[in-house]
Protein backbone atom coordinates (compact mmCIF):
# COMPACT_ATOMS: atom_id res chain seq x y z
CA UNK A 1 0.00 0.00 0.00
CA UNK A 2 1.13 3.71 -1.00
CA UNK A 3 0.20 6.41 0.85
CA UNK A 4 0.78 10.11 -0.95
CA UNK A 5 0.72 13.32 1.17
CA UNK A 6 1.10 16.14 -0.50
CA UNK A 7 2.46 19.37 1.52
CA UNK A 8 0.72 22.45 1.42
CA UNK A 9 1.05 24.72 4.45
CA UNK A 10 3.01 27.12 4.26
CA UNK A 11 4.86 28.79 7.10
CA UNK A 12 7.86 30.22 7.85
CA UNK A 13 9.76 30.40 10.88
CA UNK A 14 12.48 33.88 9.63
CA UNK A 15 12.92 36.15 12.28
CA UNK A 16 15.72 38.06 10.98
CA UNK A 17 16.36 39.53 7.93
CA UNK A 18 19.07 37.50 6.74
CA UNK A 19 17.96 34.32 8.48
CA UNK A 20 17.59 30.73 7.10
CA UNK A 21 13.60 30.66 5.16
CA UNK A 22 11.92 27.58 5.81
CA UNK A 23 8.59 26.66 4.53
CA UNK A 24 6.66 23.31 5.14
CA UNK A 25 9.82 21.24 4.18
CA UNK A 26 11.55 23.21 2.31
CA UNK A 27 14.28 25.43 3.84
CA UNK A 28 16.39 28.07 2.15
CA UNK A 29 19.60 28.95 3.84
CA UNK A 30 20.91 32.32 4.01
CA UNK A 31 24.60 32.88 2.45
CA UNK A 32 26.84 35.87 4.46
CA UNK A 33 29.19 35.59 1.25
CA UNK A 34 26.35 35.44 -1.46
CA UNK A 35 24.57 37.71 0.42
CA UNK A 36 20.88 36.16 -0.32
CA UNK A 37 19.00 32.43 -0.05
CA UNK A 38 20.20 29.69 -1.78
CA UNK A 39 18.05 27.58 -3.95
CA UNK A 40 18.14 23.70 -4.30
CA UNK A 41 19.53 24.50 -8.25
CA UNK A 42 22.40 26.39 -6.81
CA UNK A 43 21.03 30.03 -8.22
CA UNK A 44 21.41 32.80 -5.35
CA UNK A 45 18.09 35.18 -4.39
CA UNK A 46 18.66 38.27 -2.91
CA UNK A 47 15.25 39.77 -2.74
CA UNK A 48 13.75 38.30 0.89
CA UNK A 49 10.14 38.11 -0.71
CA UNK A 50 11.29 36.24 -4.17
CA UNK A 51 13.16 34.13 -1.97
CA UNK A 52 9.62 33.46 0.41
CA UNK A 53 8.00 33.35 -3.04
CA UNK A 54 10.24 30.43 -4.29
CA UNK A 55 10.35 28.52 -0.93
CA UNK A 56 5.98 28.47 -1.13
CA UNK A 57 6.48 27.28 -4.75
CA UNK A 58 8.46 24.47 -4.39
CA UNK A 59 6.56 23.37 -1.13
CA UNK A 60 3.44 23.20 -2.89
CA UNK A 61 5.40 21.08 -5.88
CA UNK A 62 6.65 18.59 -2.70
CA UNK A 63 4.82 15.19 -2.50
CA UNK A 64 6.08 12.94 -0.05
CA UNK A 65 5.60 9.14 -0.16
CA UNK A 66 5.61 6.40 2.15
CA UNK A 67 5.77 2.53 1.34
Amino acid sequence: MMLTKSITQGVTNMQKPNDSITVGIITLPYSHILNGWIMPDGSVISNPIKAQNEAERLNKTINITVH
